[in-house]
């Protein structure tokens, strides 16, 4: 029952709806609901969604395990100056399919949405 509490902790503390999580899912506000008291289980590729949604490991949801709340791959990461940033961001995009570079621009709109959350926060 970790993941249905830890889904509804982070739910409510970062003020974001069941009905504005299935929108960004594109499932039910039910189908959010079920996850968070009736037990049932996101596919992988959403449970992915959910996390970079939340900004935390999969583990994290799975678990509950604070250890685990921060993705790996961002401890450690070079820093790069702005204008290395975008040009390294234009030459991968334009590497990708199409299929794949509206899957990114999908992934910039859910990162608009977690920094509008985070800076309400603060």
């Amino acid at each position: 029952m970790a993941f249905a509490n830890t889904l509804r902790e982070l739910r409510i503390s970062r003020k974001i709806t069941q009905e504005e999580l299935a929108k960004y899912l594109n499932v039910s506000r039910p189908t959010i609901a079920g996850y968070e008291t009736k037990n049932k289980q996101p596919d992988f590729e959403k449970l992915k969604k959910i996390a970079a949604f939340f900004d935390v490991s999969i583990d994290y949801l799975i678990t509950g395990n604070s250890d685990y709340d921060s993705p790996g791959y961002k401890k450690g990461m070079p820093q790069i100056d702005e204008d290395q940033l975008f040009q390294s961001l234009d030459t991968q995009f334009h590497r990708l399919s199409y299929r794949s570079q509206l899957d990114l621009v999908e992934y910039a709109q859910l990162l608009n949405i977690r920094d509008r959350c985070r800076a309400m926060e603060k």
